[in-house]
């Protein structure tokens, strides 16, 4: 057995073996013209040898790389209405004027090279060009007017009697048909007409195809398929030539070497075998966006593209799994069973039922709805040859189509016989546990067992009789039912205090003859001699889930097939009776289970049902998928924002160079692997920049900013849903470092810093010369400073000197002042002494006779008078008055010099502050003479009355 699971799983997928299931519908992938934003129409389909699929669409060429869509314009309007690329990759599109190359990953972008400059000076138009092929003749290309062959940069023409219909190229030969004329093919460089194919001269040829050597199938627009062999050529009378002239063929291929897919204009894609018998009919009721197929094309991987009239779709053909869903009329799936050739389906709505053939060839009827079982079916079970159905109404006995009611207790969940007595069966349902009885003439409701009224979903029984439950949010029941069996006489609780890690969520799972309790914590088995819960390592060790196990089943030859969490698994029996993992096949059905009904059914090796949220999936090991084929993944553009372009990258080879200032960029990846494409994820990796790989994420993009000057390679890489991981792309760049950090401005630096050492060392200098030249000027100040202290010292002491000599002056001169006032007091005393001696002597004169007496005192008056004489003393007064006051009387007759000699000796005798009595005397005149001199002076001096005379003139 281990040798036929490592043929099925590994040996056959090299092989090419596929095949097509007729059970349930393949998964269908649909492209609304909304997704990839393009005209409705697509005219072709074709894929590069990287894997990117191309269409030729009404608004452009299109290509997909599982995750993006880019649309490619071409000159003009025209619609692109066909593409092919040969095995080096270049792309080949047909307009309906122009034909020529189109160059998608230039470094320059996208650009399309016509060709028609190279025909014949006679040809003005191509017409439309509706079909391309790569031959071993060249690229040819097709229109209603001519064929062209390109090679070696060269175009060879032919022309047709009337017109050209179609091309086909088939085993390596060149077909071309004119209606009314014949078919043509190209031998050895020339037109030759094919002999056999006269009774097809006005049909409309539209497809031939080949499943042997020297076989081809022709496929006609009015009469349907023919089949030519050994030089015949007649009718293929096989089911689906009526399917086909009623529905209209349109175009067909060879979807392996045993099926055909065969378009239609009316009624979507018909799959059938070599022998012509229908495997599968899709159309819009399957789940198609439209019933006219323009194009097909079955891709690297053996799956199938149709170009629709309206939309792209993709159908996995190639695939073990396939669906029965809302497109069958099936809502959500609970259980399914197959019982006496009849698959029974049941869902939230009722249970279903058709025929079914458990070894392949099923019918293609519809499931039809058993009456009286509209609503939630909960469970399918065969027990003593009976289908019984718990319902949300009860419980059903089955019988065909038809259903019969036994049970009117609600919710019936489970059904469990009595090991003990064959005719007694228990199931759980909301509220507890129903006996029913089987004597020979079917299950019949016996009794509701009383003292239990839990919710008994999941349901055993051990080897003593005892019942086992578990509760979703209570734990674990362990049940004894009374003799006979209509009560319950003990109900004991397991809860986490027995050992369960929690009371929530323990599920009652049966693994071959044993059961178990699944946790969030792994599986548990019971301990009855220590009446506990322990965890089971070798068990959790054997299954290595990191969720919670949901479902499990065995098969007849003890494979155990599981749920847990959101994903599924197979654990295979190998002949040394360990177990192999097996998942890949499952990885698409993962998060598509309906959360706390998980369910599966296995029916021999070849048909296995999940229960999904849409209906139920079915699984074939007859269909052999490879799931480690090679894939790539490849870096296809890269947007530099900063530099407003877009880099193509082609040839890994060349290393980009970029400015540092404002550096960004965007690279987008692709990895063009279409089965279960949503699930593809990348990790990315930058030399000389992360850490490590990135985290697995779906984004196809990635951002990148501010990076510091340096070489750099971003590598990429992808994991398909089967967790393979595809080889790397990688695009290699360089920062180049900014202006300042250049090669060119490192020399600069080093020229600076040379200058800047000269520099330097001359500013070193030249501060050590300048601070000399400051300290001998420091000094030299400091020495000016002394002197000049020295010199403000001497001038101090000569002040000093100067004010002591002025004091010394001042001294004298209040000392001359007073001697003069002193002399000038004495001599008006004299001066009054001798007038009254002098008025004395006169009286005496005057008084005697004495005549010598007169003489002699006239001799001493004569002599009085002189000692009195004013002028000699007012030459003795000034000669003082200079001597003490120089210079006064000059300033005074320079200020006023209409003073008289009179006035001068005034103002001296004011100035020194002698009084108008002294003044009188000293000049012989009375009181009011000097009143009156005085007034006459402050006239001819102009002085206001309130101007003090005895101070104007100390200020002079």
């Amino acid at each position: 057995m281990r040798i036929f699971w490592i043929i099925l799983f590994f040996i056959l997928p090299l092989a090419g073996l596929t095949q097509v299931k007729n059970t349930g519908i393949p998964k269908i992938r649909s492209f609304p013209k909304s997704e990839y934003l393009a005209g409705t129409q697509n005219w072709g389909i074709a894929q590069d040898p990287d894997g990117f699929m191309y269409f030729a669409n009404n608004d452009g060429l299109l290509r997909f790389d599982g995750l993006k869509w880019d649309l490619f314009n071409v000159p003009g309007t025209s619609p692109v209405r066909s593409v092919c690329v040969d095995k080096k990759g270049t792309i080949y599109i047909g307009l309906d004027d122009d034909f020529g190359m189109y160059e998608t990953n230039s470094e320059e972008g996208p650009f399309f090279r016509s060709l028609k400059e190279k025909l014949d000076a006679d040809i003005a138009e191509t017409d439309v060009i509706w079909k391309i092929y790569e031959t071993q003749f060249g690229i040819v290309f097709q229109s209603y007017q001519y064929i062209f062959i390109y090679r070696d940069d060269e175009i060879w023409t032919i022309r047709p009697h009337k017109a050209f219909d179609y091309s086909f190229y088939v085993n390596n030969r060149l077909f071309f048909h004119e209606s009314g004329v014949g078919l043509f093919e190209l031998i050895n460089g020339f037109v030759n007409k094919v002999p056999w194919a006269d009774e097809l001269i006005n049909s409309e040829i539209l497809s031939i195809v080949s499943f042997h050597d020297n076989h081809l199938l022709i496929g006609t627009a009015q009469d349907g398929w023919f089949y030519y062999s050994n030089g015949k050529l007649e009718k293929w009378d096989v089911p689906v030539n009526d399917l086909v002239e009623k529905y209209k063929l349109f175009c067909a291929v060879k979807t392996d070497e045993d099926h055909l897919a065969i378009g239609t204009i009316l009624n979507g894609v018909l799959i059938v075998t070599s022998d012509g018998k229908v495997v599968q009919h899709i159309n819009r009721e399957k789940g198609l966006q439209n019933n006219t197929v323009l194009s097909q094309f079955r891709d690297n991987s053996g799956n199938l593209w149709l170009g629709l009239d309206n939309g792209i779709d993709y159908i996995e053909l190639n695939s073990p799994l396939s669906f029965i869903t809302s497109y069958d009329g099936i809502s959500t799936g609970y259980c399914c069973l197959v019982y006496k050739d009849n698959l029974y389906l049941g869902t939230n709505q009722g249970l279903f039922v058709k025929p079914f053939n458990a070894i392949g060839n099923n019918t293609r009827e519809k499931f039809e709805l058993i009456e009286n079982t509209e609503g939630q079916v909960w469970c399918l079970e065969v027990i003593n040859n009976q289908l019984l159905c718990g319902h949300h109404l009860g419980t059903f006995i089955i019988d065909g189509a038809k259903a019969q009611k036994i049970s009117e207790e609600a919710g019936g969940w489970k059904y469990l016989r009595l090991s003990e007595d064959s005719t007694l069966m228990v199931g759980g349902h909301y509220n507890g546990l129903v006996l029913f009885q089987d004597l020979g003439d079917g299950w019949k409701f016996k009794a509701k067992i009383a003292n239990f009224s839990e919710s008994s979903r999941f349901l055993t029984q051990d080897q003593d009789g005892n019942l086992w439950m578990s509760h979703g949010s209570k734990g674990v029941f362990r049940v004894g039912l009374s003799s006979d069996k209509d009560s319950v006489n003990t109900a004991v609780l397991y809860d986490s205090g027995s050992g369960l890690p929690s009371d929530d969520q323990n599920l009652l799972l049966a693994i071959n003859s044993n059961w178990y309790i699944s946790t969030f914590d792994g599986l548990y088995q019971y301990n009855k001699v220590n009446d506990r819960f322990e965890k089971n390592e070798e068990l959790n060790t054997l299954f290595d889930v990191r969720d919670q196990l949901k479902y499990v089943t065995v098969d007849d030859q003890e494979n155990i097939w599981y749920i847990a969490g959101e994903d599924a698994g197979l654990l295979h029996k190998n002949d040394d009776f360990s177990y192999s993992k097996i998942t890949a096949p499952f990885s698409q059905l993962s998060g598509t289970f309906v959360g706390g009904f998980e369910f599966l059914y296995v029916l021999g090796n070849d048909n296995v049902f999940f229960g999904i949220e849409d209906g139920f999936a079915h699984y074939s090991s007859r269909i052999v998928a490879s799931y480690n084929v090679p894939f790539k993944c490849f870096i296809t553009e890269v947007e530099v924002p900063f530099l407003d372009s877009v880099i193509y990258p082609k040839d890994r080879s060349l290393t980009y160079e970029f400015p540092f200032n404002r550096n960004a960029f965007r690279f987008y990846f692709a990895a063009p692997f279409f089965q279960n494409s949503a699930q593809l994820q990348f990790s990315y990796f930058i030399d000389d920049y992360s850490d490590s790989w990135s985290p697995w994420s779906p984004d196809n993009y990635r951002d990148i900013t501010n990076l510091s000057e340096n070489e750099y390679v971003f590598r990429v890489k992808a994991r398909n849903a089967y967790g393979a991981e595809s080889e790397e792309a990688r695009f290699s760049f360089v920062i180049a470092p900014p202006w300042y950090r250049s090669l060119l401005a490192r020399y600069l630096y080093l020229l600076l810093f040379i200058v800047t050492v000269f520099g330097i060392t001359w500013i070193v200098r030249r501060r050590f010369e300048r601070s000399k030249e400051r300290e001998w000027k420091k000094h030299q100040k400091e020495l000016k400073k002394t002197e000049k202290e020295f010199q403000q010292q001497a001038l101090l002491a000569d002040k000093e000197i100067i004010r002591l000599r002025n004091e010394k002056l001042e001294a004298e001169k209040i000392y001359l002042d007073k001697e003069l006032a002193n002399q000038t007091l004495s001599l008006v005393q004299k001066n009054k002494f001798l007038l009254k001696i002098n008025q004395e002597l006169k009286q005496i004169a005057e008084h005697t006779d004495d005549s010598s007496v007169k003489t002699k005192m006239a001799v001493l008056k004569k002599r009085i008078d002189r000692e009195i004489d004013g002028q000699q003393q007012k030459k003795i007064f000034e000669s003082y008055f200079e001597e003490v006051h120089a210079d006064f009387f000059d300033r005074l007759k320079e200020q006023f010099p209409q003073l008289s000699p009179k006035d001068l000796r005034l103002c001296a005798y004011i100035r020194m502050n002698i009084s108008t009595k002294e003044i009188s005397t000293l000049m012989n005149i009375s009181d009011r003479g000097v009143e009156i001199s005085r007034y006459r002076l402050r006239k001819k001096m102009e002085l206001a009355r309130d101007v003090n005379l005895s101070t104007f003139l100390l200020n002079i």
